[in-house]
């Protein structure tokens, strides 16, 4: 796994636990979290360790609530939601690629004369942990939800997979703290409180990072000064069916990029990143393993410090048992002034005074594979004698921090950052020059996470300020958007439309969000054929004008309608679909020599106001059938090709799929329902609502006395200029349940007759695999059968005979005028002396005050 070095501080490890220091992790017992490496397990008061795993992306990943991240162990962690063993950091998942050992927090100060440094564990090994929680259940991880708006952990939810914890560095019991054996001094507290709040999503912009935002408090009477913040990093990438890996990774820092969407800037990503020396391609055919090889890249992105635009610091070393290969860069010091070593060691600290001593060193080390190189005249020490082994790949350990500040008592400060994976580092097989690595990968999800901590163009504190934007235009007689030039006449612009790249400075924690579901009514009735209806109707006005959160552009693409027999996630089917009439248009880019979307999709109508009102972009839909454009502007042949966005299932006056109620009305003068009521009052409908946005769709040929879920949810048309796709609201959040039935008033006002379903009744009918008994999967099926009655009167008595005249059951049907389901009853086959029938033919009587309806049902048993 790692150098001699590691594996006598494994020994040491299991030393300490075979003395009771620490005590093996096993499985959770009857659904309760496990304590991890619990030391004095049965005391009231123990501090309560344990883990949590992101896990909704493409990579999952360990974090504890005591300021470690990743397993920082060579005994497996286990999940305490699944009793499996926790990934340290695997990317993809259970691809058996690890990216991180561990990485801590660290938080430095001076107090009084002492210089004192607070860490999750040793510089390799966690054997003296200063971080640690509170005892079950305060010190337990908070976990939380929006995935299922039902559920409890949705309340106050950030993300799909939000967890909290909180850890102090206040414990100085020497059995859980330890010493530090080079100064031979026990653990003193700073005196600060972590909150740890981490937060994953699983979309496909959000799948490759996670987010992570701790708030430093200070829980004393006094002030703490000169407090320095540092996360301490050690990843050792490799395969972990290996017998030796992380013995050969690259560290270096990345604080820029070119823009991927505004040619001529300059994204800022601040990625300090880590990668397997050459992605262990197969010693024979030279070729990767595909997702079996550790090609890509890991990260950490610091998105906020305490202050404003603040500098950090950026340390790395390659730790070795042997002192002469434990080496980082140096700064030279100041004539007369002695080199400063850690022990004798140039790389690795040990204790309080070398820690903060390397937090506040402002340095910012040059990239590992470069060590080879002379770099004295920059101010740096001469490399050491194994630099070449450190160029080729070693145990790269390094150190991101920022600093110093003054915490007030309680008062807090942030530090926020990024997990960021990217995919492709290495390629193709083919061993090459570092600088032919790829990094787009890292820099696009790296881009992707500020923008989620920081949504651009959305103004979170009300200020007025909104971040920062390009804006651009497409011209009348141009075909490509170009950057907009306020001092050209507005005519020379087909319209003029703005790109948010930066944020306010404010955090959001939000990601592209697809628009509001539409509020919708149903109205269920049976035909003159006993064939269940259900008519859906829907206000789209708010869903069609609402602004999306992350990119604040109006990106409504269309609505769907869902049905369900169960309700649940994942159960509900596709029944009709309307999108807008819209085209992705296809260009070649040069720099990456392929074609690409970059813009939102077009209408037909903008692509006509273009290219001509007879341009059809249906005859241009590959690259072997492009349109050729001559750009005026630019002076140069350009060539297209267009796709449907989404089906372009875009007829609304078409009534077997979702259509307008008003499909002539023309869109309302203005979106205030007030000004429409005194000046317009021809747009709005008898009940106050736009017209222009009254949708309806209906459900046929339905089973009469079965229960549906029904759903109408709301799509965009996703941004591919930031790689977005279309986002849709999960039916199963407003679903409603209705019955393909009439109601109680229609019946009792029509006179309709009463319907049994099913009739005749089968046992080999397979009724359960679709409706029957779905809400009580653990009753056994003769528990669950049922024959329904509809078009019931929502007062009344239902008999069943047999047909000798015996009666059966006696149902008492009594409801409220116009209740859910005062129209539908069932019975479940059992007879008044709690028996289960027999196959027969029964007669059943329905008593009420529109009179008798007597009618026969078969049970076929």
């Amino acid at each position: 796994m790692k150098s001699v070095y590691y594996h006598l501080l494994l020994l040491a490890g299991m030393l300490c636990a075979a003395s009771g220091l620490t005590r093996p992790i096993c499985p959770p017992q009857d659904g309760q979290r496990q304590s991890l490496t619990s030391v004095k397990a049965d005391t009231e008061h123990q501090p309560y360790e344990t883990v949590a795993v992101h896990n909704v992306g493409k990579l999952a990943m360990t974090l504890t609530n005591y300021g470690v991240f990743g397993s920082g162990s060579y005994t497996p962690l286990v999940d305490p939601l699944t009793g499996l063993e926790a990934p340290s950091l695997e990317y993809p998942q259970n691809k058996n690629v690890n990216y991180l050992f561990q990485m801590q927090l660290w938080v430095g100060a001076l107090v009084g004369k002492d210089t004192l440094v607070s860490t999750a564990g040793g510089e390799v090994y966690a054997v003296s942990r200063e971080f640690w929680p509170d005892s079950f259940p305060s010190g337990d991880i908070v976990y939380r939800s929006i995935s299922n708006p039902n559920a409890p952990e949705f309340d106050s939810a950030i993300s799909q997979q939000d967890f909290i914890a909180y850890y102090m560095d206040t414990i100085i019991d020497p059995n859980l703290t330890h010493h530090d054996h080079y100064t031979n001094r026990y653990h003193q507290a700073i005196g600060v409180k972590v909150t740890q709040r981490s937060y994953a999503w699983g979309y496909d912009y959000a799948e490759d990072f996670l987010l992570v935002d701790l708030d430093v408090a200070n829980i004393t009477f006094r002030n703490i000064s000169n407090v320095y913040i540092g996360l301490y990093v050690d990843n050792d990438i490799g395969k972990t069916t290996h017998d030796s890996y992380g013995n050969d990774d690259w560290a270096g820092f990345k604080k820029t990029t070119p823009s991927k969407y505004i040619a001529g800037l300059i994204d800022t990503i601040n990625c300090a990143w880590t990668a397997d020396n050459n992605g262990e391609p197969d010693p024979v055919s030279g070729q990767f393993q595909g997702l079996n090889s550790p090609t890509s890249i890991a990260a950490i992105s610091i998105l906020r410090t305490p202050r404003k635009n603040d500098d950090f610091n950026f340390n790395w070393w390659a730790a070795s048992w042997y002192q002469n290969y434990n080496w980082g860069p140096m700064k030279a010091p100041a004539e007369g002034e002695p080199v400063h070593t850690f022990f004798g060691d140039y790389g690795s600290p040990h204790s309080d005074g070398d820690k903060y001593y390397m937090m506040a060193n402002d340095e910012f080390d040059y990239d590992s594979w470069e060590c080879q190189y002379d770099h004295t005249s920059q101010g740096w020490l001469p490399p050491p004698p194994n630099s070449w082994g450190i160029h080729n790949g070693a145990d790269v350990h390094y150190l991101i921090s920022c600093g110093p500040y003054s915490i007030g008592p309680g008062q807090s400060i942030p530090l926020t950052f990024a997990v960021v994976m990217g995919q492709h580092f290495h390629r193709d097989g083919v061993i090459a020059p570092y600088p032919t690595r790829n990094f787009s990968d890292l820099e696009l999800n790296a881009l992707w996470a500020s923008w989620v901590y920081d949504n651009p163009g959305v103004d979170t504190d009300g200020d007025g300020y909104r971040g920062e934007c390009h804006v651009y235009g497409i011209g009348g007689h141009s075909a490509k958007p170009y950057p907009y030039d306020p001092q050209e006449p507005a005519s020379e612009y087909e319209y003029v439309d703005t790109l948010w790249y930066r944020g306010d400075g404010v955090p959001d924690f939000s990601g592209a969000a697809p628009p509001p579901a539409p509020e919708f009514s149903l109205d269920a009735w049976i035909n003159d054929k006993n064939q269940g209806i259900i008519d859906i109707y829907w206000d789209g006005m708010t869903t069609e004008n609402t602004r999306d959160q992350f990119n604040q552009s109006i990106d409504f693409e269309g609505y769907r309608v869902y049905l369900s027999i169960t309700g649940m996630a994942g159960d509900f089917d596709l029944v009709s679909s309307y999108d807008m009439d819209n085209y992705d248009r296809w260009e070649f880019d040069d720099d990456y020599e392929e074609w690409g979307i970059v813009y939102a999709p077009f209408t037909r109508a903008q692509l006509q106001g273009w290219y001509g009102e007879n341009f059809d972009p249906d005859k241009f839909y590959d690259i072997d059938n492009l349109f050729p454009f001559y750009n005026i502007r630019t002076g140069q042949d350009e060539f297209f090709y267009f796709t449907r966005h989404d089906w372009n299932q875009s007829s609304l006056t078409d009534t077997t799929l979702i259509h307008k109620l008003y499909p002539l009305e023309p869109p309302p003068p203005t979106l205030d329902y007030d000004s429409a009521r005194i000046y317009y009052p021809d747009v709005l409908t008898e009940d106050g609502k736009f017209k222009y946005y009254q949708y309806h769709y209906r459900l046929r040929r339905l089973l009469p006395s079965q229960p549906y879920y029904v759903s109408v949810t709301a799509f965009d048309h996703g941004d591919p200029a930031k790689n977005l796709t279309p986002r849709e609201t999960p039916p199963y959040t407003n679903a409603q349940r209705e019955f393909a039935q009439n109601s109680a008033a229609k019946v009792e006002a029509e006179g309709l007759n009463v319907v049994v379903y099913p009739n005749p009744y089968r046992i080999d009918g397979r009724y359960r695999e679709h409706f029957e008994g779905w809400e009580q999967p653990d009753l056994p099926a003769e528990r669950t059968r049922a024959i329904h009655f509809a078009n019931l009167p929502h007062k009344c008595v239902i008999r069943i005979f047999t047909i000798d005249g015996d009666l059966i059951r006696e149902i008492f049907h009594d409801y409220p005028q116009g209740a859910p389901g005062s129209s539908h009853d069932q019975w479940d086959m059992i007879s008044r002396n709690t028996m289960t029938v027999m196959s027969g033919i029964y007669y059943y009587v329905v008593d009420s005050d529109m009179g008798k309806q007597i009618g026969k049902l078969v049970i076929i048993m």
